[in-house]
């Protein structure tokens, strides 16, 4: 698991060869999207080498917790 950037704030200019050494032994990276708002325009996770990732609509975008997806529930009226 990679947090990119670094909850430190820092942006590991060799990630990309992170990735690559993880995934020659067969393993896979999943970088988790806690500070993925850093990265909105300027990179993307695919880019880096990341095979799988999240993020929270409600941090990266700065929306009301549940956005509008799932976790709004339904409509009662």
């Amino acid at each position: 698991m990679v947090t990119y950037p670094s909850t430190h704030g820092v942006y590991e200019e060799t990630i990309r060869d992170v990735c690559d050494i993880v995934h020659q032994f067969g393993g896979q990276v999943y970088l988790d999207g806690a500070n993925m708002n850093a990265q909105v325009g300027i990179t993307s996770p695919g880019f880096i080498g990341a095979d799988v990732s999240h993020l929270n609509l409600h941090k990266t975008f700065c929306i009301p917790h549940g956005g509008g997806g799932p976790g709004m529930g339904t409509d009662r009226r």
